[in-house]
């Protein structure tokens, strides 16, 4: 007999056909598969979707895309013309952001969970018609701007000098909470980095095909997300570490 489909049911399927269930609730949803044909064709549904999304060639992820719109956004030639990467490229915002939903209900306060999220907002920002709020490489310019928009003002320190031009900053959501996120360029590429108040609990590694490097100073922990190399994102944080000592 089917029952009504809950939020709750859709993430216990996309975690279910991840593998990220224990024995025993992977056990309960199976159950459930063999009993409720709605259940069992929401997860017929997902499984088709994914193959979908595999079969895209690798030449056809939006990585190119959302470089080419970056690179406009900053000051570089634009792509010319549309094709349906753009589409493919909020099919990854939904992804990233399917998976902390997902995530949130199978592993509440995940560091991978706060980690998609941030994600998110930095791909939200190179779709948008430029990735900052405010368009500045003026360090004084930039820090007052949130401090009227935040209860405080992230660090904004210039590294220009280190081969990472500050260009401006913008206001994320984070769980229904406004944080700071500074934009760097490095050869074309934009680097988001997002101040969190507090010890928080975020992975670094790689989500999307985007390179995460987290680190804590002081009472703050940043986040910093780009389609760059590890070595550069190393590069970066220790350039800002050393900035904060001077």
């Amino acid at each position: 007999m089917s029952q009504p489909l809950s939020d709750h049911d859709d993430g216990l399927l996309q975690a279910h056909a991840d593998g990220e269930l224990d024995p025993a609730s992977a056990a309960g949803v199976e159950r459930r598969l063999a009993t409720d044909s709605a259940f069992r064709a929401r997860y017929q549904s997902i499984l088709s979707l994914r193959r979908l999304l595999r079969a895209v060639p690798e030449d056809d992820v939006p990585l190119q895309r959302l470089r080419a719109r970056i690179d406009a956004a900053l000051g570089e030639p634009a792509a010319k013309g549309r094709s349906w990467q753009a589409i493919a490229a909020a099919v990854l915002i939904g992804a990233v952001l399917g998976a902390a939903a997902t995530l949130a209900l199978v592993r509440p306060d995940s560091g991978r969970e706060t980690t998609s999220l941030v994600v998110a907002n930095h791909i939200r920002g190179l779709l948008a018609p430029q990735p900052f709020d405010i368009a500045s490489s003026d360090r004084h310019q930039i820090k007052p701007w949130f401090t009227s928009r935040l209860p405080e003002s992230p660090q904004i320190v210039d590294l220009a000098g280190d081969g990472f031009a500050l260009v401006g900053g913008r206001v994320d959501v984070l769980r229904e909470q406004p944080v700071a996120t500074v934009i760097y360029r490095h050869g074309g590429h934009a680097i988001s980095l997002t101040t969190l108040r507090g010890r928080r609990a975020v992975a670094s590694g790689s989500i999307a095909g985007y390179a995460v490097r987290t680190w804590r100073e002081g009472e703050f922990t940043y986040v910093a997300v780009a389609d760059l190399p590890d070595a550069d994102l190393d590069q970066f944080q220790h350039a800002f570490v050393a900035s904060l000592s001077h």
